[in-house]
């Protein structure tokens, strides 16, 4: 005899399913880095993911850092014999618009640097868009794989107040963001606190995102390339003329308008292992229009200028070791944007990095 189903009821035990699963899932918060078939595959990557060519490698945007790291080949053992150099920054450092071995962390492993009788190793733990924030926090779970040196190129836009949580990476992060605040209180005191609906959504969207960055690693395995190449436009050479910046107006920028503390935050998170602060080399704009007030279309010469000076001042009161590279290059050295260096740009920055990593050496 058939019995009749009853709709509603099915209802009601599917959703008691679904919320009990819902709740086991964020009461224990699993670690989702465990989601990873990229060792499996043999496909570990040599930097971070990231969409570079939307929508077709949408699925690259996965976030969550400790998926991140799960593919990266720096979470593999550290061999013997190896020198472990970790290099941090923005688009310039992770190198968009090349491949790896064009990047200049591949530049630098090219050289075949030496410590002593070890190998000089560096993984590029770089992301796209300047941001301290979103730094410390990769350096934070970048310490778990026993690092020997930090190579970190910042810019100004790297020490802004406004990028302090203006990136992506930032959200997708929330609970390594506090639980960083905790320590270094490097937050706004404007800024929200986890909001109900993050704590509930942000695992769901986490999930999708891993789950869906899996699946694109078997793109990787077809193509054997990390990224799809794109096309683009040469860097504008028309600068603007307004001198108001960012909300600052000249002709002063004051310390508080550099993060300086999140500099010193970061050398006390790297602990005993030595970092090289670098200001990173930007394009000079030479006779064209607004050439004399701007060195770039990113950034006019008063706050440039200030910045320098700021950071350069931070860096010998405290004692970092500190490279200003920001004139090494000629404008023609640039591609699409006033930091990014094309092959031979990346080439000889990696030639002016070397000596300063071998003097680090013990």
């Amino acid at each position: 005899m058939n019995q009749k189903i009853n709709a509603g009821r099915i209802f009601i035990k599917g959703t008691a399913i679904f919320l009990l699963v819902e709740f086991i899932f964020l009461s224990f918060r699993p670690d989702l880095s465990l989601l990873n078939i990229y060792a499996p595959l043999g496909i570990k990557r040599t930097r971070f993911p990231t969409s570079t060519h939307a929508p077709e490698d949408a699925a690259l945007d996965v976030g969550n850092l400790d998926a991140m790291f799960a593919s990266h080949i720096v979470s593999q053992p550290k061999a013997n014999g190896e020198f472990r150099v970790l290099l941090l920054g923005d688009s310039a450092m992770w190198g968009f618009l090349l491949p790896p071995e064009q990047t200049l962390s591949g530049q630098l492993n090219a050289l075949n640097l030496t410590c002593g009788d070890k190998k000089i190793q560096v993984y590029n733990l770089s992301y796209p868009r300047s941001s301290a924030t979103k730094d410390l926090m990769i350096l934070d779970k970048a310490m778990n794989y026993q690092p020997d040196l930090i190579i970190w190129p910042v810019t100004l836009y790297t020490l802004m107040p406004k990028t302090r949580v203006d990136h992506w990476l930032i959200g997708q992060n929330l609970d390594e963001l506090y639980s960083l605040d905790a320590r270094f209180h490097f937050l706004p005191r404007s800024f929200p606190p986890e909001s109900f609906s993050d704590k509930i959504l942000g695992p769901q969207r986490a999930l999708f995102r891993i789950l869906r960055y899996q699946l694109y690693s078997l793109v990787n395995l077809a193509t054997g390339v990390d990224q799809i190449q794109t096309t683009y436009d040469n860097v504008p050479t028309e600068l603007p003329s307004e001198l108001k910046f960012e909300g600052m107006n000249p002709p002063t920028v004051t310390p508080q308008q550099i993060s300086i503390d999140e500099v010193q935050d970061f050398y006390l998170l790297a602990k005993n292992v030595p970092v090289i602060l670098v200001n990173e080399p930007i394009m000079i704009a030479k006779g064209v229009p607004n050439s004399d007030i701007y060195y770039n279309y990113y950034y006019p010469r008063w706050v440039y200028d200030q910045y320098r000076q700021i950071l350069g001042a931070a860096a010998a009161q405290n004692g970092w070791n500190y490279l200003d590279l920001w004139d090494k290059f000629s404008s023609d050295y640039y591609t699409n944007t006033p930091l990014h260096l094309n092959p031979e740009g990346e080439r000889q920055f990696a030639a002016m990095l070397a000596p300063s990593i071998q003097k680090v050496c013990p």
